[in-house]
């Protein structure tokens, strides 16, 4: 083993970081507040957070979505024999399942980065 890999061995990695301008004086300046190095605060932000945990795979996202798009187009066919006048009273009822609906599809698409945009 090199010198070069012992001493990192006994340092631990290294690594820098760029910010904007911005971004350099709101670290400087919560820096001041907190009493703490940058590096420290840095490194409370990474080690010191809640873990990131991974609640649904892809495939199982995937799975959901062609399930929730296949309701909403039942909730559709739906709707259009409600608005034809086949049943009367159900307007208000079908209004709120589709916007559980969409909350829903939202939440899944938006919240669990399924959309890339």
């Amino acid at each position: 083993m090199s010198k070069e890999e012992q001493l990192e061995l006994n340092l631990g990695g290294r690594a820098n970081v760029r910010f904007s301008p911005t971004e350099y004086k709101q670290v400087q300046k919560d820096s001041s507040k907190l009493r703490k190095t940058v590096p420290t605060l840095l490194r409370d932000a990474y080690f010191n957070r809640l873990p990131t945990k991974v609640l649904v795979s892809q495939k199982d996202l995937e799975v959901i979505r062609k399930d929730i798009n296949r309701i909403g187009n039942n909730l559709n066919q739906v709707a259009k024999k409600l608005n034809s006048g086949f049943m009367h009273g159900w307007n208000d009822t079908l209004d709120k399942v589709l916007e559980e609906f969409k909350t829903l599809n939202s939440l899944i698409y938006y919240g669990h980065g399924v959309h890339q945009g």
